[in-house]
């Protein structure tokens, strides 16, 4: 059996697959956050683990026989340890908006970032800002989530390539932690965790590990972060290689063969087996269908959402719906009195597809007669695929991205070839 371990934003959650790759069991556990002055989003060091162990026992990890472990995990979150490995704050979460008087001292500091990282500039989220916000000073260490994790398990730490390049530390063409970087921030390579291919073996359980049910001298395999595991599980690197995630979040998504060039609002780094990935994504999603379901129907309701959605033709009859998440914005234009709820449901849908376009064409290359793998709630919607298949001139089809089952995979490939 694998273990496959998701350490998301919202919840963790936790899997065991057969040696066939089939889902046995399943368990998931709610983090706990705390909201301060400043932007501060936190997460308790305690309620990290007990979304752990919950997640665990959940998913009946302890009566099963597990061979492999697999850590995929949101990027940026982390804490600081000292040499004995006790954490002395809570997770500074990758949502926290603390940092960005450091962020605006990096760009001046490091105009190259954009080369080195995979990111195309610095954003007040990394870790980058975050460490030269809070001066570690030489004693203490920052691990990020996964290494943290790795840890309780193993008393090993490590980062996988793909979430070391998220930090803004790590340098994809020097393949190591950048100088340049560790110099803004005021830490010393010494301080940060091994980093290793993603997709491969970090360490081996210990004792220690038996506090969550799982046996000492198994395999942990560091899985990158979540959209890397779910397009992992999607087979991307046979299958053509473009993954769309119509979730919360659109996300667009290629496997390639070489390192991508820096591009404004892309992401990229390393993907298993030697491969790369490029990355678009939209804060602007199914959070806002459900927004506009509770405006339009008085209650979350898919069905009545699509259902009148479906009725209204194709440009909703003039109405245009806009949305700028980053302002807390969204609203229609050009709305007339002969306008109905149905014009509205279809013109979001519209929109969000138009923007899932310029997600992919941020990516490049042809789609012409291409088929596109889709993923994500939205992806069950008929309509809502439709439309942006229509949108992007292109095929589609559904596909199961599970960062979970993506995550097993890489445990299995590693554990075959050791």
């Amino acid at each position: 059996m694998i273990l496959a371990i998701d350490m998301g934003s919202t919840s963790f959650k936790a899997a065991v697959f057969d040696s066939h790759l089939r889902e046995i069991s399943t368990g998931s556990h709610l983090l706990s956050y705390r909201f301060g002055a400043g932007g501060r989003v936190e997460v308790d060091v305690a309620s990290v683990e007990e979304a752990l162990r919950c997640a665990l026992v959940s998913a009946g990890v302890g009566k099963q026989e597990i061979r492999a472990i697999a850590l995929t995990s949101q990027a940026q979150t982390f804490t600081v340890v000292d040499a004995q490995g006790r954490a002395q704050r809570p997770f500074i979460s990758w949502q926290d908006r603390r940092a960005g008087a450091a962020c605006e001292e990096l760009k001046r500091m490091l105009p190259e970032f954009g080369e080195h990282s995979s990111f195309g500039s610095v954003d007040p989220a990394l870790q980058i800002c975050q460490f030269r916000t809070l001066k570690l000073g030489a004693r203490l260490r920052p691990l990020a989530l996964p290494s943290y994790v790795l840890m309780l398990l193993s008393g090993e730490t490590a980062i996988d390539n793909n979430l070391a390049a998220m930090s803004g530390l790590y340098s994809l063409p020097m393949q190591g932690w950048w100088p340049a970087a560790l110099g803004g921030c005021g830490v010393r390579e010494s301080q940060l965790a091994k980093v290793i291919p993603v997709g491969s073996v970090a360490a081996v359980t210990t004792g220690a590990a038996k506090r969550y049910g799982i046996p000492a001298g198994i395999p942990v395999v560091l899985a990158g972060n979540d959209q890397t595991a779910g397009g992992y599980g999607a087979c991307l690197e046979t299958r053509g290689g473009l993954l769309i995630t119509l979730g919360t979040a659109q996300v667009a998504y290629a496997c390639c063969n070489r390192m991508p060039k820096p591009g404004a609002g892309t992401i990229r780094g390393p993907y298993p087996g030697g491969l790369f990935y490029r990355m678009a994504a939209d804060s602007c999603g199914g959070n806002v269908v459900n927004w506009a379901e509770t405006l339009l129907f008085g209650d979350r309701d898919d069905a009545a959402f699509f259902r009148e959605a479906q009725r209204a033709p194709s440009g909703c009859h003039g109405v245009v719906f806009d949305a700028a998440l980053d302002l807390e914005q969204g609203g229609w234009t050009q709305l007339g009195v002969h306008h109905t709820r149905a014009d509205l449901a279809r013109s979001v849908l519209e929109t969000l597809s138009r923007r899932m376009t310029d997600l992919v064409n941020q990516l490049g290359g042809k789609r012409a007669g291409r088929k596109i793998l889709v993923a994500g709630g939205g992806s069950a919607q008929p309509l809502w695929r439709n439309i942006v298949a229509e949108s992007l001139g292109a095929d589609l089809v559904r596909t199961q991205a599970d960062p979970l089952l993506g995550a097993a995979r890489m445990a299995q490939r590693a554990e075959g070839s050791c």
